[in-house]
C-alpha cells in the first residue's frame, strides 16, 4: 500500500497502453490520473501536485521530452 496521497499520472495517447498502466499501477495500490496528450495533462489542475508521471515519449503535438 502507498504512504501517499500523491497520484501517478499516466500520460499516453494509446489508450489501451493508459487504461492497462493505470490498472497495474492501481492493483498496486496507488491512486492514478490518466491523459491522451502532454496538453491535456499541463492543462489540467494536477499539472501543479506533486506526483510521479509514467510518460510516452513519443506523443503527437507536444512530445514528453518537451513536457
Amino acid at each position: 500500500m502507498t504512504t501517499s496521497g500523491a497520484p501517478v499520472y499516466v500520460v499516453d495517447d494509446d489508450v489501451s497502453v493508459r487504461e492497462s498502466v493505470g490498472s497495474l499501477i492501481r492493483s498496486a495500490g496507488w491512486a492514478v490520473e490518466a491523459f491522451g496528450s502532454a496538453r491535456q495533462f499541463l492543462d489540467s489542475h494536477w499539472a501543479t501536485r506533486p506526483g510521479c508521471v509514467v510518460l510516452d515519449l513519443d506523443l503527437p503535438g507536444m512530445s514528453g521530452l518537451e513536457l
